[in-house]
């Protein structure tokens, strides 16, 4: 059952926040903090980035071997393993060399004294990239035959060493503490899911460089990585933007935005990884009545159960970011996060249902075009951020995003329909419908801000008047993530 999986990613989003809040309520929106949430995004940006030449098309590339011949996928996965071995021990390397450089490449308005701590605790965790390379392989391979139980279960183990870290050394250590746990647990994350694959699945070591399906999977997957890379390189243009600003920023940004990642973590991920193993085996069938089908529910579900969680979380927002992090952060500070949480919701909506359809053209292996409309992103977010940056300050840096962002997904939904024809009015009626409330929150929110039993009141009125519309669709998705069988 898809449920299971949101519930796993509920836990491992619960001990995240519990971390969190420990952070700032014993550091504060500080230079070490804002260094420690540096390196983390530096780390996750390569892992994403690098290890994805290797593992963007894995999936559907595995999925035409496996149904063939068993014995050769397995060779596959074995030559996959070796390559993601020799780049994950080069990666951790020319991080560790080049720590100071890429710290200034991601933060170049760092003072002197903030580089050099951020330098170290980047090379600390750059240990952890080999195992997270390996890792990115591993769960590929078991997502592709929705081994998914075993994967989400995995990704609990990091947070738990990061809480025992936080709990047991910190006041020995410091923050450097739960940066060396990270990089054990993604040590012992790997060991579970090694063995795990060896026992259910199988593993044949086999050299990448004479595997003409390894050669295959790079050609195709080059085009899409440049995309990806591309598509990113927002992360460190932000970082960069941000580094000019008063210490703090960067903490606010990344708690504002971690709000949205823990949601789509929680609410939409597992329909989307369950998604994209499916469109993969249908669309070399050309089965578009039935990928009509999954993408209208995909969209739909997806859509609803982001709005639904966020007016929940919107509803308590303020009053609970004060409570969490008032002893450490001043009322300046918290204004300032929680008009940032505000502002990312259009982002997070439009990638709502816009990442089905990228789905979609990454198991068309249509490299070309996701680095097309990424360029495109990239330029568009570059171009609103010099412009309205006096006007809007730190705010435009969602603003920014989302109206890229809204680019992409006009872009991406052109080029699937063109294709594949999978999109109907139904689904565009339901976004237009969504996007209305999702207006209607949060002009509630911004008006009476300041004013808790008006906001109070008037968040009630729209969640009521949220069941009553979406009744029907609530019913029908509660019914498509608790059905069993499809899940391992």
């Amino acid at each position: 059952m898809i449920i299971l999986l949101n519930i796993l990613s509920l836990l491992n989003i619960v001990l995240f926040f519990i971390l969190q809040i420990l952070l700032i309520r014993l550091f504060g929106a500080s230079f070490e903090v804002d260094a420690y949430y540096l390196s983390i995004g530096i780390i996750q940006f390569i892992n994403a980035n690098f290890t994805g030449f290797l593992t963007d098309l894995y999936i559907p590339v595995y999925n035409d071997i496996n149904v063939k011949n068993r014995e050769e996928s397995e060779k596959f996965t074995g030559a996959l393993f070796v390559l993601m071995v020799i780049l994950g021990i080069f990666l951790s390397l020319f991080v560790f060399i080049i720590a100071p450089y890429i710290v200034k490449l991601f933060a170049s308005g760092f003072p002197v004294d903030k580089i050099a701590f951020s330098t170290k605790l980047l090379r600390i965790l750059s240990a952890s990239i080999l195992f997270s390379s390996l890792s990115s392989a591993i769960n590929s391979t078991l997502n592709a035959n929705l081994f998914m139980l075993r994967t989400y279960s995995a990704g609990l183990i990091t947070p738990i060493f990061n809480l025992i870290a936080f709990l047991f050394f910190t006041k020995t250590y410091g923050i450097q503490a739960i940066i060396y746990s990270s990089v054990f647990g993604s040590m012992v994350s790997f060991s579970v899911l090694f063995f795990y694959l060896l026992r259910n699945i199988g593993l044949r070591i086999s050299n990448p460089f004479i595997q003409p399906d390894i050669s295959s999977l790079l050609k195709q997957n080059i085009s899409i990585r440049a995309g990806n890379l591309v598509y990113f390189l927002k992360d460190p243009i932000t970082t960069n933007t941000l580094s000019f600003f008063p210490t703090g920023y960067i903490t606010l940004y990344t708690y504002a935005n971690s709000i949205f990642n823990v949601l789509f973590t929680v609410i939409n991920s597992p329909i989307l990884q369950t998604f994209y193993v499916k469109i993969s085996n249908l669309i070399s069938k050309r089965a578009n009545e039935e990928l009509r089908y999954i993408l209208s529910y995909t969209i739909k579900s997806n859509i609803l159960l982001f709005i639904t969680a966020l007016m929940f979380i919107v509803l308590i927002s303020k009053e609970t970011f004060s409570f969490l992090f008032a002893l450490k952060i001043t009322t300046s500070q918290l204004t300032i996060l929680y008009n940032l949480f505000l502002a990312f919701i259009p982002f997070y909506f439009i990638m709502s249902f816009e990442i089905p359809l990228v789905n979609f053209t990454f198991a068309m292996r249509e490299g070309r075009k996701v680095l097309q409309i990424s360029l495109f992103f990239i330029i568009l977010y570059c171009l609103f951020l010099v412009a309205g940056i006096r006007l809007l300050g730190v705010y435009i840096i969602p603003v920014a995003m989302s109206l890229a962002q809204l680019r992409s997904a006009t872009a991406y939904a052109r080029f699937v329909n063109k294709n594949l024809a999978v999109i109907d009015s139904s689904i565009i009626e339901s976004i237009v419908k969504f996007a209305i409330f999702v207006s209607l929150l949060i002009s509630l929110n911004v008006i009476f801000g300041n004013y808790f039993y008006y906001k109070f009141l008037f968040n009630l009125l729209l969640i009521s008047a949220w069941f009553l519309f979406t009744r029907k669709d609530t019913m029908y998705t509660l019914q498509v993530i608790i059905k069993k069988g499809e899940i391992k």
